[in-house]
């Protein structure tokens, strides 16, 4: 190779080392340059998260974006909560005895427990769709109230103003500096006063509203007749003796074989998984076990020739006390409704109906038709003082009755008035329930009051204005001295029963055309809800 030659290529390589030195230079600046882009964008997205979170956290999205529409009427997620929070309270209050048996357990999470009530759905989803109702019914309501001009009575505005005052007084009991933040507490973020008050307004004229136009619905005798004659199956009343026989299977016991009824109440209830024979033996089916209880309600049915043995046979199955039963018709059963029903039934008529669970063993006693008048009374009433066994001794009850007696002395030294009488009542009965009334029961039907009290509204001799003093009992309610007032005759039960039910359709058919108008949509943040 010539000196010029490798010249060349010296020059050559060393152009070719610049231009690679100035290739990394690039490459270096371009990557610290994305480097530099992704840290921004990494800050910008954590900015974003925390932007998203302090607003979530501030109540922002609660209040400003719409969770529920009904209608044209838009409600955030605060106000959908604030319904929602109240419905839920006021169903765990009003059915806490029972909240076991509904399988609901307020410790939990509502969206991971099934709901015993409406099949297929968890108790958030049962408890969103009675709210959204709720809503739904309540924005239609508030509306046609205010297009009508309704106004609240002064006793319904009182209640609210009271209802009101304590929504901003509440708070100073509670650990909360603020009425919003104790209101938000109780009804969820966002939830403040003024969100509080304008809803329970809306609430309050919107069921009264509801409730007047009920009301204003009038009736003349002849509609009364003709429902009450297209509606008679519904409205009469069904007195029967019923026993259900289950076709299952049992965790306790096996119901693979019938029970003899003339057996022993032991006997009905032998585990045959307790031998080990029986323990051995594969499980019955579906169709066994059908069977099994089939033959047992056959057997109540054929020792029951009267209603006395049959509750004796159905006893010995049930290893239990079974008593007749009183229900309206409207109210029975599908299963054995149509056979009550019946028009060609009478006294002492048996039967075994099928469904898909097991046998029903039936036995009919009557039926009402509820052809007689209610009765209209007023009464004062002194209840008398239980001791600390909630025992009402014999002193206790003298008590009551010496202040009973003294009442209706003072009233017959006045003026001896309806008027007065419902004074008196006004100002010393311990019945809360028609005290603010002045002691008044209007309609007052056979089987509405303990014994004592429906005995004297109900004699055959009673006429207007007669009192008397009389005893009465209810079981874990109360004991005491009724002082009453005979106001007169009522409705004809049958018609009365026939109003309320007519009534009663015809509201919810206006209602539900009204409520049509308002067609529900749930906007993004409804999932603040709950």
């Amino acid at each position: 190779m010539s000196a010029s030659t490798q010249k060349k290529i010296r020059q050559q390589e060393r152009e070719q080392g610049v231009e690679k030195h100035q290739l990394a230079e690039q490459k270096a600046e371009k990557a610290a340059k994305r480097a530099s882009r992704v840290k921004l964008t990494s800050w910008i997205v954590v900015i974003v998260i925390l932007a998203v979170a302090l607003l979530i956290s501030s109540g922002f999205y609660y209040n400003h974006f719409t969770a529920l529409k009904a209608g044209d009427v838009s409600y955030s997620a605060a106000e959908y909560n604030f319904f929602y929070k109240s419905y839920v309270n006021n169903f765990v209050t009003q059915n806490s005895q029972y909240l076991s048996y509904l399988g609901l357990d307020t410790t939990k999470p509502y969206d991971k427990q099934q709901c015993g009530i409406s099949e297929g759905k968890t108790w958030e989803e049962y408890f969103k769709d009675s709210v959204k109702s709720e809503i739904q019914e309540i924005t239609a309501m508030y509306a046609d109230a205010e297009k009508n001009g309704f106004k609240l009575s002064e006793d319904d505005q009182k209640s609210l103003d009271d209802t009101l005052s304590s929504i901003e007084t509440s708070y100073k009991t509670s650990d909360y500096s603020t009425a919003n933040a104790y209101i938000a507490s109780l009804y969820g973020k966002g939830c403040t006063v003024a969100i509080a008050r304008d809803l329970i307004t809306k609430s309050y004229i919107a069921q009264s509203y509801s409730a007047d136009k009920e009301k204003s619905l009038t009736y003349t005798e002849d509609d009364l007749k003709s429902y009450y004659d297209s509606n008679k199956d519904d409205l009469d009343s069904y007195t029967y003796v019923n026993y259900f026989v289950s076709g299952e299977a049992s965790t306790s016991s096996s119901a693979a074989t019938a029970t003899d009824v003339s057996a022993s109440p032991a006997a009905s209830e032998t585990d045959v998984s307790a031998s080990p024979a029986a323990s051995a033996s594969p499980s019955p089916s579906a169709e066994e076990l059908m069977t099994a209880a089939k033959e047992k309600a056959d057997g109540i049915v054929a020792a029951g020739k009267t209603e006395d043995a049959f509750k004796a046979a159905a006893k010995v199955v049930s290893g239990s006390d079974v008593s007749e039963s009183t229900t309206q018709g409207k109210s029975l059963t599908s299963d054995y409704a149509n056979w009550l029903k019946d028009a060609s039934r009478k006294a002492g008529d048996t039967t075994v109906i099928k469904t898909d669970k097991g046998y029903y063993a039936m036995y009919y006693v009557s039926r009402e038709t509820n052809d007689y008048y209610t009765q209209n009374v007023r009464h004062i009433l002194f209840k008398a003082t239980a001791d600390s066994n909630g025992t009402y001794t014999d002193e206790a009850k003298a008590a009551a009755k010496e202040k009973a007696d003294a009442e209706l002395a003072k009233w017959k030294a006045g003026d001896k008035t309806e008027d007065s009488f419902a004074a008196l009542a006004q100002a010393d009965s311990e019945d809360t329930g028609s005290k603010a009334n002045g002691g008044l029961y209007e309609n007052v039907y056979k089987g509405q009051m303990v014994s004592t009290f429906e005995d004297w509204c109900f004699d055959a001799s009673r006429k207007a204005g007669d009192t008397g003093v009389i005893y009465g009992e209810a079981s874990g309610s109360y004991a005491g001295y009724h002082v009453m007032y005979y106001v007169g005759q009522g409705e004809m039960y049958r018609y009365k029963l026939a109003e309320d039910a007519k009534r009663e359709a015809d509201f919810t058919s206006w209602k539900d055309a009204l409520i049509k108008n308002y067609e529900l949509k749930e906007g993004w943040t409804a999932k603040f809800v709950g």
